[in-house]
């Protein structure tokens, strides 16, 4: 869905913001004559395996669902094979 125009962002750093808040959704502004679309690229995938990767985070004690879910979609970021489900 497009953002309307009056919602766009009117410098490049309030793209690079506005993406930083939401970096699964590219965001267009005008400058000058130019329509740009700015996106985050995944960064390349880790040889840690996944697994690996949580158990070097420390322990879980104390964390609750929401930050095990998060940790979980870092890790699929990064080159895991599952998104974790919304509960």
């Amino acid at each position: 869905m497009a953002t309307p125009q009056k919602h766009r962002p009117k410098t490049l750093e309030d793209a690079v913001d506005q993406l930083k808040r939401d970096p699964l959704h590219p965001v267009r502004l005008h400058v000058k004559d130019m329509e740009i679309e700015v996106r985050a690229v995944v960064p390349p995938a880790h040889d840690m395996p996944l697994g690996d990767f949580l158990a070097s985070l420390g322990p879980w004690e104390g964390e609750n669902t929401e930050e095990l879910l998060q940790l979980l979609r870092e890790g699929r970021r990064m080159g895991g094979s599952k998104e974790p489900p919304d509960l």
